[in-house]
């Protein structure tokens, strides 16, 4: 092969791959993708500015092939994921009742699936409605007028955060093993009482792990503290030192929120929860007139990212190892740089004096 040829074949080598960078690098979302709730299947249609070349994920599983499709500039752009697969989240809704699938899923534009800046993260959501129990029953009606009264009762809105530093803290997305943190239930909206009860830890890919029962009491003290509730008994916190599975570095929490009223009394014996190793066995009493009896849905913290402790500090014990080997050199360099100092000031000093004293020679010689 001679040169020319060989010239001719990089030129058009360089051009093939300039080509596809230029594609996937111009390349991005248009509008925003359209959400399909299916029977089985949770699926989105995205659109692209070009063909569309790359890859869509569930974040966090870029690896795992079955939470992760490829596409070329022929195919179709619909991702479509399985109910309850790769993590995707499942929570109870109690106004309107259904169940919530949650997942956030990565459109990435490379091909090799590196993050780039034309990339997008999309948080898909899909509401299944339960469907309504109808309950008949025959009734003698007379001729008397009745006036028809309805009133809607309106459900509080309740939230799990972690939290840093304090209750109060700033919520917590990423965060390093050992650090004390705050876990915090709150509801707004209605004046009820709140149980958090049934809490679960989960990377979303093996089995859930209680640290909180059915009672309200916490099962695990090395993972969780004991839930202290206010006076209101509309919020509640718990403390705790972050942990992490050994093979992962994601983790989310779970719990089960379930009202009661408190001007009817249907709070007492239940919140908050006697615990311990004098727990109580008792029958709680339920009043069947309490609008909220039965009222349970779920409630979950935002997916976090949690470091080894080493991962933390790994940057300053290197810079801390640095400083203290270079640590007896100190005065040996403060030394050198002194003398060479005072040396180059003498000889600047001397070579002064020396063209002087020429200089004056020259002066008197006849």
């Amino acid at each position: 092969m001679d040169a020319s040829t060989s010239s001719l074949l990089r030129l058009l080598v360089l051009s093939s791959v300039l080509r596809i960078a230029t594609a996937f690098i111009e390349n991005s979302v248009i509008g925003v993708p359209k959400v399909i709730c299916e029977e089985n299947d949770v699926a989105l249609d995205v659109i692209t500015a070009k063909p569309f070349e790359g890859n869509i994920f569930v974040k966090g599983r870029a690896k795992d092939s079955s939470c992760r499709q490829s596409y070329t500039s022929n195919g179709t752009n619909v991702y479509s994921l399985p109910l309850g697969k790769c993590g995707m989240q499942r929570l109870r809704s109690a106004n309107p009742r259904g169940i919530n699938f949650a997942v956030t899923v990565i459109v990435s534009f490379h091909p090799a699936g590196f993050i780039t800046k034309q990339d997008r993260a999309f948080h898909v959501t899909c509401f299944y409605l339960e469907p309504e129990e109808v309950v008949t029953q025959s009734l003698q009606v007379s001729a008397l007028a009745t006036t028809e009264l309805r009133d809607e009762m309106h459900m509080p809105t309740c939230e799990y955060t972690v939290r840093r530093n304090s209750i109060d803290g700033p919520i917590l997305t990423y965060s390093s093993v050992g650090e004390t943190v705050f876990h915090v239930w709150e509801c707004r909206g209605a004046d009820v009482g709140m149980l958090v009860k049934k809490c679960f830890v989960t990377d979303g890919d093996g089995e859930d792990h209680g640290v909180v029962d059915a009672d309200g009491c916490a099962t695990d003290h090395y993972l969780l503290g004991d839930i202290k509730y206010d006076s209101s008994l509309m919020r509640a916190h718990a403390q705790s030192q972050v942990f992490k599975y050994a093979d992962s570095n994601q983790l989310y929490f779970t719990c089960q929120i379930r009202l009661c009223q408190k001007q009817m009394g249907t709070c007492d014996n239940v919140t908050p929860p006697s615990c311990g190793a004098d727990k109580p066995v008792r029958e709680r009493r339920h009043t069947i007139e309490d609008p909220y009896f039965g009222r349970e849905f779920d409630v979950a913290t935002a997916e976090m990212l949690v470091l080894d402790r080493d991962e933390g500090t790994k940057v300053h014990k290197s810079s801390l190892c640095i400083s203290r080997i270079f640590l007896p050199l100190i005065p040996l360099a403060v030394f050198t740089i002194v003398s060479v100092t005072v040396s180059v000031t003498l000889i600047f000093h001397k070579n002064c004096c020396t063209s002087k004293k020429l200089r004056s020679g020259d002066h008197y010689l006849p």
